[in-house]
């Protein structure tokens, strides 16, 4: 038990594995694109130079929590059909689509409300759970379009010693169907997985290694002397009990 709980150096390292990193920066790529999903929280501004059409078509008060301006904001929530509802352009349905695309129908649409307008849309409820062998396994939300793997650990509290770091799971849902993914922190070609950019409502589960059930273990192994210890006073106690 004792050689069996016992952790190597090289376990507890990440990036060791694989070939050595280039002395040469290494071309990142595209970036995987975020497709709008339901549930998913967008912030939608719209500019345009037209103070007057502004004023016209402004969107409601209580829906941007703004003044009236050349910029008009507002927060939507995108249904469970993938649908969002404007004011004066009426349901429009999102999910499915890139940041650009949905950009793109909203302009189309607003167009005969604004004399070329400008849409900027953002995601500003980026969710992910981590769960298992970190230090801090909770669901975050932040206001990103971008987080990777590692920085989902770090804010964790990174990693226990007693992660398996070979074999993280990560569970993705996207347009209705379920997958599984793993990544190795200890590999270099991490950087290439395409499961090392988060895609929202991510779930991170590490499971422990095999030196963990040891430990348990033994703080088990501890405790057992002292519980047949109590065991055999108990029983002598109910012997001298019984022969008064």
């Amino acid at each position: 038990m004792l050689f069996s709980s016992c952790l190597k150096h090289a376990a507890l390292v990440n990036f060791n594995q694989g070939p050595e990193f280039s002395s040469q920066p290494d071309s990142i790529g595209a970036l995987p694109v975020l497709r709008i999903q339901p549930d998913d929280a967008l912030l939608i501004t719209i500019h345009t130079t037209e103070q007057d059409a502004v004023l016209a078509f402004e969107l409601p008060a209580s829906a941007t929590g703004g003044a009236p301006g050349r910029a008009t904001s507002a927060n939507y929530l995108v249904d469970d059909n993938g649908f969002i509802e404007m004011p004066f352009v009426g349901a429009l349905q999102v999910a499915g689509l890139s940041v650009p695309e949905a950009r793109d129908s909203i302009r189309t649409r607003l167009l005969p409300f604004f004399k070329a307008p400008i849409v900027n849309i953002r995601f500003t409820q980026f969710r992910f759970t981590v769960l298992g062998e970190v230090k801090n396994p909770t669901t975050f939300t932040f206001a990103e379009e971008k987080i990777t793997v590692l920085e989902a650990l770090g804010m964790a509290g990174d990693l226990t010693n007693y992660a398996d770091r070979n074999d993280i799971l990560i569970i993705r849902e996207e347009n209705g169907l379920r997958s599984f993914g793993y990544v190795n922190v200890q590999s270099r070609e991490i950087f290439r997985s395409p499961y090392f950019y988060l895609r929202p409502n991510d779930v991170i589960y590490v499971k422990p290694i095999k030196q963990k059930a040891a430990t348990v273990t033994e703080q088990f192994t501890k405790v057992l002397p002292w519980l047949g210890a109590g065991t055999a006073a108990l029983n002598l106690i109910l012997i001298v009990t019984r022969r008064r």
